[in-house]
């Protein structure tokens, strides 16, 4: 498989996954016994509020620069690259709870019937990114072995780049099995919503670290990007309201932890705390990459065994 840059098929694939995932959401509320019309609502003010959301965390990036300094230029500009992915979620999402509540759904009934539509919606604006160029691509892949689809894909010149669009893409898929089990395993409403959710967030976290060129960077925190940042404002809220019933709060304390060393390996990919390493760990620079990728999969999968526990927690099992 080969990069291109094609936005015609970034945009029309973004569409197609609106289009499904209102439908799908249609079908479930039928399905119900719900007002089907509520995914019109839905789809109405999800799209709305995710644009907003979308290029309002994108301007994020600029907060104490260019803003400020009379650059309003990227306030209207539609480049898929100044828009943030997560926040346009969210945003969605809330669309959904709001609809909801207007169409005399209970909200988090709603969300937990969305949790698998928005899956396959994530999985087809991931595949959209394949249309973008540079978004979603992460560094060189040199070892022959490695150089497959969908791990990696070759730009026009024959260099094989981490196609973490893809991985992300694939991810979302398996999303579904939370998102579809949970009608028949959650015995709160939203706990289906909220695994969906913490499975997604904490997988992009580490997504995120895979990336070479970050596209939205925080102007106070160039060495994370934006999107992580969310990530974790929105995961840490799950595992907060999860933990608040029974006062345990191991996985709000094993969160941190985990964001606090996605922080520090950060800092190592990018040759920032190399002085540490004294003669004899050369190694230890030598294999950042594969060393950093290792951890940030295992950082992964670590908060989102804390944010399954924090969820349980809530139900009341200890």
């Amino acid at each position: 498989m080969t990069l291109t840059n094609n936005p015609a098929f970034a945009v029309c694939l973004m569409l197609a996954g609106f289009a499904a995932a209102a439908v799908w959401y249609g079908f479930r509320l039928k399905k119900e016994h719900l007002p089907a019309r509520a995914a019109l609502a839905a789809a109405a003010a999800g799209a709305l509020l995710a644009l907003v959301c979308a290029k309002a965390g994108y301007l994020l990036h600029d907060m104490g620069a260019n803003l400020f300094e009379g650059y309003f230029d990227e306030v209207t500009a539609f480049d898929p690259a100044m828009f943030s992915f997560v926040a346009g979620a969210a945003g969605f999402s809330a669309g959904v709870a709001v609809s909801a509540r207007i169409s005399g759904i209970r909200p988090m009934k709603a969300l937990d019937l969305f949790a698998a539509p928005g899956c396959a919606f994530i999985f087809l604006a991931r595949i959209a990114e394949g249309g973008m160029d540079t978004i979603g691509i992460g560094g060189e892949v040199t070892a022959e072995w490695l150089r497959f689809f969908p791990l990696a894909m070759k730009d026009s010149w024959g260099d094989a780049y981490l196609a973490v669009f893809v991985l992300e893409a694939l991810w979302a898929l398996v999303c579904l099995v939370p998102a579809l089990q949970g009608r028949k395993t959650e015995s709160r409403e939203g706990d289906t919503f909220r695994r969906t959710a913490v499975w997604l967030l904490g997988a992009q976290i580490g997504f995120e670290m895979l990336l070479t060129y970050p596209y939205i960077r925080s102007f106070y925190t160039s060495f994370v990007s934006l999107e992580q940042i969310l990530c974790a404002i929105l995961f840490m809220v799950i595992a907060v309201c999860g933990c608040r019933r029974n006062r345990n709060w191991k996985p709000v304390i094993a969160s941190v932890a985990l964001l606090l060393l996605s922080m520090l390996f950060q800092f190592y990919r990018d040759n920032k705390i190399g002085i540490i390493f004294e003669e004899g760990w050369e190694w230890a620079l030598d294999n950042k990459e594969a060393i950093s990728r290792t951890m940030f999969l295992l950082i992964s999968v670590g908060l989102i065994l804390a944010g399954e526990r924090s969820i349980r927690l809530r139900k009341g099992k200890m």
